[in-house]
């Protein structure tokens, strides 16, 4: 064994690691410690390490990230299918259009809430059994969803999936931040982000005349084989990416991942998990201040998800087939997010070394002007006289925007927490989602007891106040962080990192 290593930064500091070997190697560590209670840490054997993830070939990083933007992709389809299979679900279980939209909530908040439970087990387990696992659960809830002949079976199936679809998330964007150093990241979390608005438009787009003609089962019964599939292309492909169970590939439970030293018990794990999220959302200013602005906006996403049939049925008498064609603009829309973060992500580049993390939010301020510009757009061209195309193209740039506000978001955070990003994380994707499925349940009261116009006015006009938020957090932000308990922990972490 070799040995230990002492250092004076902090008690609770974790030791640099030792050798175990894993199932994509060995960990052969150049320094090790040993703890008081006989544990072994462990870590990559330096940064050429073959074992290590972010070491593995492009192509096979491209090939597991596909896998897991497959899924990704199902999920969105999947949620928004249900949303636009609502009209033959409500008739066929005869239940009013209120339990209808509760399927959407249902479904939306476990989406939230799930990963603070589900992460911790992807740091004791593993990422991939969790995630495996998850995908299976979600596989299988279109079957009784299909066969459901009360609204009971469909909310509580609905809940059910929420939770396996949770990793479509949370652990698809950790594996990629395993496999993927912080400087070519840029494309794949830009992927990663444009999928998870794509995949929501996707559902109506390819479901909308399925709806029309053949009804919510016929839906069910298309997402449930294609699900097994991906299911099965998940399984066979994937392959697991963290740290932890590498060290623990030997069956040696001596070896401790670094990542673990916050993690000695399970109860100790969801702690974590469930309490420093929520933590950081209510005493990190930065955090709090993105969270309202993505909350706000991930809040308008659901309730257009619920509004735009509304609007196109009452101006323009679309069906669903038509209604469904609308939701291209959640397509088109991160497409156009994505090729202005080209332009964002060089300008970052050039100044990174200056700003830091602030220089993320390019394609936030970008963002931040063409919400109020799309919102308005939509608003004010929503008439019968006025041809349908005017307020559809209106979308792509509301939805262009909500792709730029959720990637900078994600790599913001990233960026400013490093260690603590998936917490960072966290509490914002709970807080957003729950929002997210309120507003959903608003929509129709909202647009039927105020009008279009007066509804949509509300909303841009938000959205026009909002869009000082990412000038703010550029202007302020490296202030307000230099204060925050969190960046000295973090900055006490990278000092042991360096050595």
């Amino acid at each position: 064994m070799p040995s230990s290593t002492s250092t004076n930064v902090r008690a609770d500091t974790p030791p640099l690691y030792s050798e175990a070997k894993g199932p994509e190697g060995r960990l052969n560590i150049s320094t090790s410690s040993e703890d008081t209670h006989g544990y072994i840490y462990v870590d990559w054997d330096g940064p050429q390490d073959p074992a290590n993830p972010r070491n593995w070939s492009s192509s096979r990083k491209w090939f597991i990230s596909s896998f897991g933007f497959i899924f990704l992709t199902l999920v969105g389809v999947a949620n928004a299918g249900y949303a636009i299979s609502q009209p033959s679900l409500e008739k066929a279980l005869g239940i009013s259009s209120f339990l209808g939209t509760l399927g959407v909530a249902m479904f939306i908040v476990p989406f939230g809430i799930a990963p603070l439970v589900l992460a911790p087990c992807s740091e004791l387990f593993g990422r991939l059994p969790v995630y495996i696992a998850s995908a299976v659960i979600f596989w299988l809830m279109f079957l009784p969803q299909a066969l459901a002949k009360n609204v009971e079976t469909v909310l509580i199936t609905r809940v059910i999936s929420g939770v396996g679809a949770s990793t479509s998330v949370s652990l698809v964007g950790g594996m990629l931040a395993d496999m993927w150093d912080a400087h070519e990241r840029g494309f794949p979390m830009a992927m990663f982000s444009s999928i998870a608005f794509a995949g929501t438009g996707l559902g109506p787009v390819t479901l909308g005349y399925v709806e029309l003609k053949l009804g919510y089962v016929f839906i069910n019964w298309i997402l449930f084989a294609v699900s097994g599939v991906c299911t099965l292309g998940l399984i066979i492909a994937s392959r697991e990416t963290r740290g932890k169970a590498f060290a623990h590939g030997d069956g040696n439970d001596a070896f401790r991942a670094k990542a673990e030293e916050e993690r000695a018990s399970v109860a100790k794990m969801l702690k974590t998990s469930l309490l420093r999220p929520l933590r950081m959302l209510f005493t990190e200013p930065v955090l709090f201040l993105f969270a309202i602005w993505l909350t706000y906006a991930w809040g308008v996403f659901y309730l257009m998800l619920e509004a735009i049939p509304l609007v196109f049925i009452q101006l323009y008498h679309f069906n669903a087939g038509e209604y469904g064609l609308v939701y291209l603009g959640q397509i088109i829309g991160p497409i156009i997010g994505m090729v202005a973060n080209v332009w964002c992500d060089r300008a970052y580049k050039r100044n990174v070394a200056i700003k830091g993390p602030e220089a993320r939010l390019y394609i936030a301020m970008w963002s931040g002007i063409a919400l109020p510009i799309g919102c308005w757009i939509y608003t004010w061209t929503s008439f019968s006289s006025i041809h349908w195309i005017v307020p559809s193209l209106a979308t792509c740039i509301i939805y262009a925007a909500m792709f730029g506000i959720y990637l900078a978001c994600f790599n913001y955070a990233t960026d400013s927490y490093t260690a603590y990003a998936s917490s960072a994380l966290g509490g914002i994707s709970a807080v957003r989602l729950i929002i997210g499925a309120v507003f959903s349940l608003l929509a129709q009261p909202m647009y039927d007891s105020l009008g279009i116009q007066f509804a949509g006015t509300i909303l841009a006009a938000l959205s026009t106040v909002f869009a000082i938020t990412p000038f703010l957090l550029y202007r302020y932000g490296f202030a307000i962080r230099s204060r925050s308990k969190f960046a000295k922990e973090l900055a006490i972490i990278e000092a042991v990192n360096s050595r």
